[in-house]
């Protein structure tokens, strides 16, 4: 990477969001933005977007994996499991492309569940939701950008 390419811009609103890993662990993240839980902030016509935006400037290293996603990937995989998942797959050579796919496949595998442990199903529980277990079946989308 050229020096002046090294600065990441990014401009958040909602339930979207990201991720940057570094040397296979989590360097910086976008923080969800919801006005309670499970009610994600969305834009409407006429909203002021900068009320709305939550903006990030980001110093990127060569080898920094940028991981932008939908609360389906977010709300279905752990931090750290994302990060694992990215070592892992950057070691076995996958192209980006094919890891993003990858991230996607298995967040929609937790979100079907019924029984496996997420981050939605750990927040759900700590605001009262007693015995909520599973994923939650969202919209999954995922890009991955290796800066190498």
């Amino acid at each position: 990477m050229e020096e002046q390419d090294r600065v990441l811009h990014v401009a958040n609103v909602g339930n979207t969001g990201f991720i940057i890993i570094r040397d296979g662990s989590i360097f910086k993240k976008s923080t969800p933005m919801f006005h309670e839980f499970n009610f994600p902030i969305q834009i409407v016509k006429g909203d002021d977007l900068s009320e709305l935006i939550e903006g990030y400037t980001i110093d990127l290293h060569d080898g920094d994996v940028i991981v932008t996603a939908t609360n389906g990937l977010f709300d279905n995989l752990y931090e750290q499991e994302i990060a694992s998942i990215i070592s892992k797959t950057l070691q076995a050579s996958l192209k980006p492309q094919e890891i993003a796919e990858f991230l996607a496949m298995r967040a929609l595998e937790v979100g079907r569940s019924t029984s496996i442990r997420s981050p939605f199903s750990d927040e759900a529980q700590a605001l009262g939701y007693v015995g909520y277990v599973g994923g939650k079946l969202d919209d999954t989308q995922s890009q991955v950008t290796d800066t190498q």
